[in-house]
């Protein structure tokens, strides 16, 4: 039997006990050999799905059940203007998170209005500690609109280029639903996750484009395909 069917059997098992297992969410830098460094968070998690197999670990994550979505511009928070919920027919559940066209972007000059920063906050446990692909689901408007940053266990702190990783623009002929890894010299980077508790912020770079699901996996040959349920 395939690896993801045992595992999607086990997680209904442990459902059907009333219990549901946490996901997870981790801390990077890129380094040369495209691996990540380790990272630990002591902030609480939500709980998520996780499917673990025999060796293998999923976590899949709506973008809609974020813990929080946040936006600001200089003059102070501007809560749901910039990254929001929408409704999307093609995506997981019918919906996404979104940034609409000319929402507003961090970078002075583009968008409408001055700079924007968004964010969504995601939350969760990681129950197997080793390397994960971050894969995201996602459609986007033209090739000016389609890439989302992302960062771990970096709640609170402000921007930095460095500790943020770029998803999404080597891909985007033509619009569609598709998945991208964070990417680095052309191959998916490894984060590496530790065990516990971990944040994840998925955050604004353009304006356009819109996140459906989220997945992180310690299968670095697997590849997602459609909604992953």
């Amino acid at each position: 039997m395939d690896r993801r069917w045992r595992a999607a059997a086990l997680l209904a098992a442990v459902a059907a006990a009333g219990l549901m297992c946490a996901s997870c969410e981790s801390e990077a830098v890129d380094n040369p050999s495209g691996v990540a460094a380790p990272a630990t968070s002591a902030k609480p998690a939500s709980a998520k799905v996780t499917f673990v197999g025999d060796e293998f670990a999923t976590i899949r994550i709506e973008a809609e059940d974020a813990d929080e979505i946040v936006s600001d511009d200089a003059n102070g928070s501007i809560k749901g203007k910039v990254m929001r919920v929408a409704e999307d027919e093609g995506a997981s559940g019918g919906k996404c998170i979104w940034i609409p066209d000319l929402a507003g972007t961090p970078t002075p000059g583009k968008g409408k209005g001055p700079p924007r920063f968004a964010r969504a906050v995601y939350k969760f446990r990681v129950e197997k500690a080793g390397l994960y692909t971050f894969w995201c689901r996602r459609k986007w408007l033209d090739n000016c609109g389609d890439t989302f940053a992302m960062r771990f266990d970096r709640e609170g702190q402000p921007r930095k280029a460095e500790t943020e990783h770029i998803f999404g623009g080597s891909d985007s002929k033509p619009v569609r639903w598709a998945w991208s890894p964070v990417y680095n010299e052309g191959k998916p980077v490894q984060f590496f996750l530790t065990a516990g508790e971990h944040v994840l912020e998925v955050l604004n770079t353009e304006d356009g484009p819109k996140a459906d699901l989220f997945l992180l996996t310690n299968d670095r040959d697997y590849v997602p395909q459609g909604m992953e349920n």
